[in-house]
């Protein structure tokens, strides 16, 4: 199973394991209480105890009052001790305040009216055991592991439960701080990493060290993050495409400092790939930083977790490196404000894995990085309406292999030039502020204000194609027919949107274009041609359906029809036709030896006349197999054979 596919499914396998253990899920509809309020700073400083697998410490919350509320509604795990609560308005003195810690929500009275515009702050002293992670990063909690000899080795990842399994916070993707100090007080000789700019240690003389961080831009509560080990330090500076320094960071494990250092041209290349496509890298002003995780990966903000072992797959990058860098463009720097919207994140950051295949071996080998990302049909759109928690949106959207293979057909339907123009424009809308990589461009998206922007960039109007493929679950379908002298298609779509996508494709091996108005189009050929329909995969559909005029017709039309597959044996795409007596509910199905059905090819009411299925054998092995045409008068069943 290829990467992301993997990385699916394995999200799917650990989300069902573990969902006895009660921690709050990120996202979903924003309480009124926490619409009510906009946070513009934290400061979280914490003492992490790892033989004891234990935190103790405060947070500094700072939020400026948009309706008039009497409580601050924050989130927390229900596993941690609150000590005492502390609130300051319009920059007051700090007093105790009463609070309210459950259900993992706390409620902060605030003594005084509060208006528009007022600055409320506090501070929340707490501590505990955070929760344990069982399959980090996908399972959110903390990582206690060890190094080879045995030296502590620790970490955090939170993506689907949110910050608030660790500390309190908005656990929102809507809200993120201004600004954010970051403080981790570790037994010696631990070093401790995090986001942002480095600010210096102290030694406290009782076997402790005090990191101190400070993130000087916007950042999500699930970016915030730790990593602790006996770490050595990899320093450069990474030169922008716009010629300004950036520090690179790599904080390591002793035993594989050798093994980084020789590997760090991989690193150097994808990332100057990344640039070119994307744009700036958006975090120079705090740092392209890298940690030795215990985990595989994740794209904390500015430090992002690397746990990949140094390298490269069959295509010839290192995934969790690319992708995962990916993120500080798709997801940190422009950051989904609904979990809905998160293939902004991930179709995003798989599709530049694509892309840079496409540079490292041509565009073949791209076509078939697509292929075999081919998503399955599923039961929702890309992109709901509906607020989602992370949960729910990575178990039930495929955002991965789905929303990189919407970018792949928005890619064909604007043309090379206009597409790349808006990947640029998408991460950095005013093209005279490419310069800008202090991260004053963050900001909060959805799937609308994608398409707002692609069609003020591209001029192109994109209601059609974004009510088709962020908003309907089932991939469109083309109906094809071929008549003697013409051959007619249209797109049949789950709420009948006049889709504009035109249709590749090739006649006795020549390439043509069919134009597509209102979901129509047709062009002039023989019946006795050879049409093949968008050779590439440009467009992510159903098989089509292919309807051939009867006068073609050589056998009875008094019962149906199922002919033998063509071409067979095949290796890659072969053709079922059957013929229809009369207007009826038929189903073509694949099966293996066993019976067992791999693949329903159609399954719908069919007019009268004879049909054509495309079939792509995808990831099956070669061997036998048989298909079957299922309808109101009776079962046909053909073999088909699979050849490499």
């Amino acid at each position: 199973m290829k990467a992301i596919h993997f990385r699916f499914f394995l999200i799917a396998i650990i989300l069902i394991t573990f969902s006895n253990i009660t921690f709050a899920d990120s996202g979903g509809p924003l309480k009124p209480e926490q619409a009510a309020y906009d946070v513009t700073y934290y400061y979280l400083d914490l003492s992490i105890d790892p033989d004891n697998q234990t935190i103790d410490g405060s947070l500094l919350c700072q939020v400026t009052i948009i309706d008039p509320i009497n409580i601050l509604l924050l989130d927390l795990a229900d596993v941690f001790l609150v000590s005492n609560v502390e609130i300051s308005i319009n920059n007051s003195d700090f007093q105790q305040t009463s609070y309210s810690h459950q259900n993992e929500l706390l409620e902060i009275d605030i003594p005084e009216d509060v208006n528009p515009d007022d600055i409320v702050s506090c501070k929340i002293f707490y501590n505990g055991a955070p929760k344990i992670s069982q399959g980090p990063p996908w399972d959110a909690g903390f990582v206690w592991d060890t190094t080879s000899d045995d030296q502590h080795w620790l970490g955090v990842a939170c993506q689907f439960q949110g910050g608030d399994i660790w500390w309190p916070c908005k656990d929102h993707p809507s809200d993120e701080p201004d600004s954010m100090n970051i403080s981790f007080t570790v037994p010696n000789p631990l070093v401790c990493v995090s986001n942002g700019q480095y600010l210096g240690f102290e030694d406290n003389g009782d076997n402790t060290s005090t990191y101190h961080w400070f993130v000087s831009v916007p950042i999500n509560n699930y970016n915030v993050t730790f990593y602790a080990a006996d770490f050595l330090l990899i320093e450069d500076d990474y030169e922008s495409t716009i010629g300004n320094d950036i520090p690179f960071r790599f904080w390591v494990l002793p035993e594989d400092y050798e093994t980084a250092v020789n590997y760090m041209d991989v690193f150097q290349q994808e990332f100057d790939f990344l640039e070119e496509i994307c744009g700036p890298f958006p975090f120079g002003t705090d740092k392209h930083g890298w940690a030795h995780a215990p985990y595989w990966g994740m794209e904390h903000q500015s430090i992002i977790a690397y746990g990949h072992n140094f390298t490269t797959n069959a295509w010839g990058y290192d995934y969790i490196h690319l992708h995962e860098l990916a993120h500080e463009w798709w997801g940190n720097l422009l950051t989904a404000k609904n979990w809905a919207d998160v293939w902004i994140h991930e179709g995003i950051a798989t599709y530049t894995e694509a892309l840079y295949v496409e540079q490292l071996s041509g565009i073949e080998s791209y076509f078939n990085f697509m292929r075999d990302h081919q998503p399955y049909p599923g039961p929702s759109p890309l992109a709901p309406f509906e607020d989602m928690t992370a949960e729910d949106a990575f178990n039930f959207l495929d955002p991965y292999s789905k929303g990189a293979s919407v970018m792949h057909t928005l890619r064909y339907h604007l043309g090379d030039d206009q597409f790349f123009e808006l990947l640029k424009r998408w991460a950095y809308p005013d093209p005279d502020d490419l310069g800008n990589e202090d991260g004053r461009q963050c900001r909060l998206v959805d799937t609308e204000d994608l398409k707002i922007q692609a069609e003020e960039v591209t001029g192109v109007e994109l209601d059609p194609f974004w009510s088709v493929f962020y908003r309907e679950a089932s991939f469109p379908q083309l109906r094809v027919n071929r008549e003697t002298e013409q051959t007619s298609f249209e797109w049949l779509t789950e709420q009948n949107v006049p889709l504009d996508l035109n249709v590749p494709i090739t006649i006795n091996g020549d390439e043509y274009t069919v134009e597509m108005v209102n979901g129509y189009g047709s062009i002039a050929m023989s019946i006795e041609d050879d049409l093949e329909i968008d050779p590439n995969d440009w467009i992510l559909m159903q098989n089509p359906e292919i309807i051939v005029g009867l006068d073609d017709l050589s056998f009875s039309e008094r019962e149906n029809q199922l002919m033998q597959n063509y071409p067979n044996p095949f290796s890659g795409n072969t053709v079922v036709e059957f013929y229809l007596s009369k207007s009826q509910h038929a189903k073509v199905c694949i099966y293996d030896q066993l019976g067992n059905r791999l693949f329903t090819l159609t399954n719908k009411v069919h007019i009268k006349g004879k049909h054509q299925i495309s079939f792509n054998k995808g990831k099956l092995p070669a061997g036998l197999y048989y298909y079957r045409l299922i309808s109101d008068e009776g079962i046909i069943t053909k073999k088909l054979q699979i050849i490499d």
